[in-house]
């Protein structure tokens, strides 16, 4: 009967490992989306509209950045390796939640913040192209069959 070598033990406790991460993200996003969910029980409680709308806004909008980050680890572990452009899709979730929450939470913007956020999205947008245009053969392969 031949041993397990080191490289055969490391990957198969990654593996348990990785599954348990897994399970621990699932529960994570089940918990959330309770929270989430239990946020609209503020409209009931008498609060203010406007205060109540504004916080179930802003617990949806992170939830869907953690979505998307929790997105991102799952490709790691799919892949064992991060991939720029599935790295950047939680940063343009997050930027435009951002932008969301301080267009809605205040009463006026001033137009430079307007035009960072542009910047800024941009930039991360085109990071994203190049990072999938000048991606290896097998992303490209994966890619135009998803």
């Amino acid at each position: 009967m031949k041993k397990p070598d080191a490289q055969q033990i490391f990957r198969k406790s990654l593996q348990y490992i990785i599954n348990v991460l897994v399970i621990y993200i699932i529960i994570v996003l089940a918990i959330g989306l309770i929270r989430t969910l239990y946020g609209v029980s503020t409209f009931l409680d008498g609060h203010g509209i406007g205060q109540s709308f504004n916080s179930v806004v802003t617990d949806i909008l992170t939830f869907l950045v953690i979505i998307e980050l929790f997105r991102s680890f799952i490709e790691y572990f799919e892949a064992h390796r991060f991939r720029l452009h599935t790295m950047i899709n939680p940063a343009i979730v997050f930027v435009i939640r951002e932008l969301i929450v301080k267009l809605y939470g205040q009463e006026g913007v001033q137009w430079e913040t307007l035009m960072a956020f542009g910047f800024v999205i941009l930039c991360l947008g085109a990071v994203r192209a190049l990072a999938v245009q000048f991606s290896p053969e097998e992303d490209k392969t994966e890619e135009l069959s998803s």
